[in-house]
């Protein structure tokens, strides 16, 4: 029971130490990453002081469990006849004073367990099927570590209740602004991503190339300069398909057949599609020389098309 008792609290004291280890870390991982306001360098915002101490903390408590349990292993085995009595200590100087110097510590401030001779004298009266209560003190290093728990606690709630720790509010602004770093950072490393959805317009070189493959693969039905030939007028304010960037990325990418209108999602990468896109967006109000007449509806930027009845509008 002893031995269930003391493995126990050991394992649990040893979770917690390093529950609160893992948090301080985090805190101090989440403080460190605000770049963005940075707070002033103390002792008590260091992003490595609270890991330092938590995991020296950590290190020590297990080696006490460590030491502990072997302990109580060898009063197991004593009491079962396995092993001899320990012999009684020497006197200071002789062979073996260290032996008994750190028996006096390890009774006085790690375990101050009541000798196995004397728990007769200190067993409660009470007992349930058998089973009797040894009134045994809680371990000091137990104790200790508790006391200690609750003077990191005052400290943890002076730092970020009342000193240069972050509140939540601020917390959250640092991480959001980390988190929007991290986004910018995959979207320009990954730029083949791009789809309807998250299209943008493409900068000036984006355009000229757009330029480029428009004049390579488009003139023939849209004409060299948008007019419209087989396909409708691309400089005008009249849309089939909708005349936001978002649907003439979609309209490139998937077409429409039953228009006239070919895919070209197997022989343009995304980023090509987005640059052709964003020429066919620039080509808006060039009016060219023989426009064809207006087809479609005037697309507006709400994204609500509204039908003009005055301009004359070709079957869709």
């Amino acid at each position: 029971m002893k031995r269930t008792h003391l493995l126990r609290s050991g394992l649990l004291a040893l979770l917690a130490l390093g529950m609160g280890s893992a948090a301080f870390a985090q805190e101090a991982a989440g403080a460190a990453t605000d770049a963005a306001a940075p707070a002033p360098s103390t002792w008590f915002n260091s992003d490595k002081i609270f890991i330092y101490i938590f995991l020296t903390l950590f290190l020590l408590v297990g080696i006490m469990i460590v030491h502990i349990l072997w302990r109580v292993n060898q009063m197991v085995l004593e009491r079962l006849g396995k092993v001899p009595k320990a012999k009684p200590a020497k006197a200071p100087g002789q062979p073996g004073s260290l032996k008994a110097w750190w028996a006096r510590i390890d009774a006085k401030y790690l375990t101050r367990a009541i000798p196995v001779h004397e728990e007769q004298d200190r067993v409660l009266d009470h007992e349930y099927d058998g089973i009797r209560e040894l009134d045994n003190a809680l371990p000091p290093w137990w104790k200790w570590g508790f006391y200690i728990s609750v003077i990191a606690a005052f400290i943890y709630m002076y730092h970020y209740q009342f000193g240069s720790g972050p509140n939540p509010e601020q917390e959250y602004t640092a991480e959001m602004k980390v988190a929007a770093a991290e986004v910018e950072a995959y979207r320009l490393a990954a730029k083949d991503n791009v789809d309807e959805k998250s299209v943008t317009m493409a900068d000036a070189a984006g355009v000229e190339a757009g330029k480029v493959i428009y004049q390579k693969n488009c003139f023939m039905c849209h004409g060299a300069a948008g007019e419209g030939g087989v396909g409708p007028n691309l400089t005008d304010e009249f849309w089939l398909h909708g005349g936001s960037i978002n649907d003439v990325f979609h309209t490139i990418k998937y077409g429409y057949p039953d228009k006239g209108m070919q895919a070209w999602e197997k022989m343009f990468s995304p980023v090509q599609i987005r640059e052709l896109s964003s020429f066919v967006m620039s080509l808006n109000g060039t009016k060219p020389p023989n426009g064809k007449a207006p087809q479609g509806d005037i697309y507006v930027d709400n994204g609500a098309a509204k039908k003009d009845s005055a301009a004359p509008v070709a079957a869709k």
